[in-house]
């Protein structure tokens, strides 16, 4: 009888010096944040931290990471340990709770579900997706963080402050419960901010920061956020470098454009479509009205309740994008912010693809892709870009911060072997000038936070 040795399993490549600074700080901190730069390893780094003390742990998480980053994470470096997914029907959702399994991931969507449960340890996959406590999603993670017999509770993220320092408060909260920066978000507006712009029926619509408040906020964080950003890594990231791409409208459209900026109000028949008027009610549907059309598209009032389709003003910036494709010998990964956008997209390049399609992560990474066309929120986590492809166009920029950097860092992180090109379509004369000074703003912002934490205790 002849036996067959069953090959070891390879060993475990260390931790990255930076990964062993974040599990130790796991270990003292029983509630506490990590704020590591995306692709920095926060998914290896939490899962080798848990010890038996620390089981069963409920991780709360997007979606498609709960779907693919977690199970393939624990499967790869802590073998020992079970993970259930919490996914699909109620029934199933509720069997995988109750699982007993060590790890139990759940969406943001179904967090509600996990209230209840035997959870040692809270893992809140991207914090900041917690910054504003109206929404069911921070209602329920403050129960469960209160619940017993909870005694661990681990936030991570690498866009603390993706609007500015006001998000900070209630992702703390969850943390601290109020400890640091109040025990409300009034008292924390109160004490750090005063009261910029106000609607003429007194509503704040915009918090100035006092005189000397972020440094004093920067200090209070300092004891439960680890901050770390590339440099701090040791790793080794090939060069980004951006490009500015125009893509003009042309003159009838100016003409529309500008009619709606002004007045707020704009004739289609100026286009040579039937007579139809296309009105913004206020600031913030001129801003999306303005949007859309430097986008090439703008749709009729009441679209969102009719689901009437768009009307196509131009394809500059559609056309634009498939030149970049066309000249471009690897994957590229295609931005967009309205759908219809995708849907031109898709139109006008070539074996261009969505999430949607069946084994698209393979192909990207084999390079059989020429475009994947993605809407940064629902691609800015959990997926993993930087083997197949070292280019991103974005057609239409998005107001989040978190977005715009979650989705540049698909392919702008560790494995990636070439210099990445990330190009910026834009219009002269619109408001995509205004959306990119907004974005650079606000990492000020958070950029100055992060480096505070950065520096040496």
């Amino acid at each position: 009888m002849t036996t067959t040795a069953i090959p070891e399993a390879p060993p475990k490549p260390p931790l990255f010096k930076h990964q062993q600074t974040a599990l130790k700080f796991l270990h003292e901190h029983d509630r506490c944040a990590l704020w590591l730069d995306m692709g920095a390893g926060k998914t290896r780094t939490v899962l080798e931290a848990l010890t038996e003390e620390h089981l069963p742990a409920l991780v709360v998480a997007p979606k498609r990471v709960t779907e693919l980053v977690w199970p393939a994470e624990t499967r790869r470096w802590r073998p020992d340990l079970t993970l259930a997914r919490a996914a699909g029907t109620p029934a199933a959702r509720r069997k995988a709770i109750q699982s007993g399994a060590d790890i139990v991931a759940v969406s943001r969507d179904n967090l509600a579900d996990a209230e209840g449960g035997p959870w040692r340890t809270i893992i809140l996959d991207e914090l900041s997706s917690y910054k504003n406590r109206s929404t069911k999603r921070w209602k329920s993670a403050r129960r469960l963080v209160r619940a017993k017999p909870v005694q661990y509770v681990w936030g991570l993220t690498g866009t603390p402050a993706p609007n500015g320092l006001l998000d900070l408060w209630p992702q703390i909260f969850l943390l601290d419960g109020g400890e640091r920066l109040g025990k409300t978000l009034g008292q924390y507006r109160e004490r750090y901010f005063r009261a910029g712009r106000q609607l003429a029926t007194g509503v704040v619509t915009e918090w100035l920061i006092r005189p000397g408040a972020a440094q004093r906020i920067h200090e209070l964080l300092e004891d439960i956020a680890l901050s770390m950003d590339a440099k701090d890594l040791a790793l080794s990231l090939p060069p980004v470098s951006h490009n500015e791409v125009e893509a003009p409208l042309p003159p009838e459209v100016r003409r529309v454009y500008k009619q709606m900026k002004e007045t707020l109000v704009t004739d289609m028949e100026m286009l040579g479509d039937p007579a139809e008027f296309i009105t913004a009610a206020n600031a913030a549907v001129l801003s999306a009205k303005l949007s859309q059309i430097s986008a090439g598209l703008l749709f009729p009032d009441q679209a969102s309740l009719t689901g009437e389709p768009p009307k196509i003003l131009h394809w500059e910036k559609i056309r634009a994008a498939a030149e970049v494709v066309e000249e471009t010998g690897s994957p590229v990964l295609v931005f967009y912010r309205f759908n219809a956008e995708k849907d031109m997209l898709l139109k006008e390049i070539p074996g261009a693809v969505t999430l949607d399609t069946p084994n698209f992560q393979s192909r990207w990474d084999a390079g059989e892709i020429p475009a994947l066309v993605v809407h940064p929120a629902s691609a800015g986590h959990g997926l993993n870009l930087q083997h197949g492809g070292h280019t991103i166009v974005w057609t239409t920029h998005p107001w989040s911060l978190e977005e715009y950097q979650q989705g540049n860092k698909r392919v702008s992180r560790p494995g990636q072997k070439h210099p990445v090109i990330i190009h910026h379509l834009w219009s002269p004369g619109t408001i995509d000038r205004a959306i990119r000074q907004s974005l650079d703003g606000k990492d000020t912002v958070q950029s100055a936070l992060l480096e505070h934490l950065r520096s040496p205790r």
